[in-house]
């Protein structure tokens, strides 16, 4: 009995020792001459289904990163941006964000976006004021949804690109290729390649219409000559539907009609208000307006008087 049970116990020995020197030459195999096959695109597509962030690739002037808790940093290339983050870019500033591998959001000057959910189905941000551009690839049933400050004004595609433009008063859509649907009050318009749409706030977007040559400002001085009050220029103009205005940098509110009006006060070294516009398309204008008055009402410069001679 007592040898039965020293050779079991040798068989179970031996069998501890063979299985302790195959997991170790597994392992040193592994660590030296194992080379896993590179993931095939049905890898790549399930990692890339699973993002749920935006990248940041490009950063240009003055950007920062605003998180959820309040904070602000200086927004560099390489950071991801999680539910709920916001970048803000000022006079100058621009990055690009990418999103699902392939697509791209480029948020020029002077804007504010916000990523609200970024899933295997859905891509949603907020635009609370500015311009962004996008590409976006299409990839199967995903969808890309852009909201306005209030959510009242919704675009949305499956693969587009186009620009959207919000202005707080209004969210106009320009469409460069693919189409984009403008959704507000209950009312969707398609706006299909070559065409843009605009939805005021509290309406229903306009019809998709094709996208102007030229992106038109009327301006003019409106301040009394001479005495002007204090001011520089009563800047008063006329710019298209859904167009931002900036005087002198500042965001212009601006009728449905298109039509505004900017006091500039004037200053010591001061000789001009600038008026630029942008739209949805990116295009942009400037003009500029003297504090002189002299764009609207010229001086005079000389008196001649002729005197008519009697007859006799």
């Amino acid at each position: 009995m007592m040898l039965r049970r020293g050779r079991t116990r040798m068989l179970l020995e031996a069998g501890t020792v063979v299985a302790v020197l195959l997991t170790g030459a597994w392992l040193l195999f592994r660590g030296t001459l194992y080379r896993p096959a590179p993931a095939g695109p049905a890898a790549h597509a399930a990692q890339e289904s699973k993002v749920d962030e935006a990248i940041v690739v490009a950063v240009v002037g003055d950007v920062v990163r605003l998180s959820p808790n309040g904070g602000t940093s200086a927004l560099a290339a390489g950071q991801r941006l999680r539910a709920d983050d916001s970048v803000r870019t000022g006079r100058g500033g621009q990055t690009d964000l990418q999103v699902g591998g392939r697509s791209r959001i480029t948020v020029a000057e002077g804007t504010q976006l916000t990523v609200r959910e970024i899933t295997e189905k859905l891509h949603r941000f907020r635009l609370t004021r500015g311009r962004i551009a996008v590409d976006y690839k299409a990839d199967g049933v995903r969808l890309l949804r852009i909201e306005s400050a209030d959510g009242g004004a919704v675009a949305e595609t499956q693969g587009a690109r186009f620009g959207v433009l919000s202005t707080g008063t209004a969210v106009a859509i320009a469409t460069a290729t693919g189409e984009v649907n403008l959704t507000s009050q209950h009312k969707t318009v398609e706006v299909r390649a070559g065409t843009q749409s605009v939805a005021a706030a509290g309406k229903p977007p306009s019809g998709a219409e094709p996208i102007p040559a030229k992106l038109l400002l009327k301006v003019a001085d409106a301040a009394a000559a001479p005495d002007r009050g204090g001011l520089c220029a009563e800047v008063v103009g006329t710019a298209p539907a859904g167009a931002e205005v900036l005087v002198d940098g500042a965001p212009a509110a601006v009728a449905e009609d298109g039509r505004f009006r900017v006091r500039v006060p004037a200053g010591p070294e001061k000789k001009e208000a600038t008026v630029a516009i942008r739209d949805a398309g990116g295009r942009e204008t400037i003009r500029t307006v003297p504090c002189d008055g002299r764009a609207s009402v010229p001086p005079i410069k000389d008196i001649a008087i002729r005197w008519r001679k009697k007859s006799p």
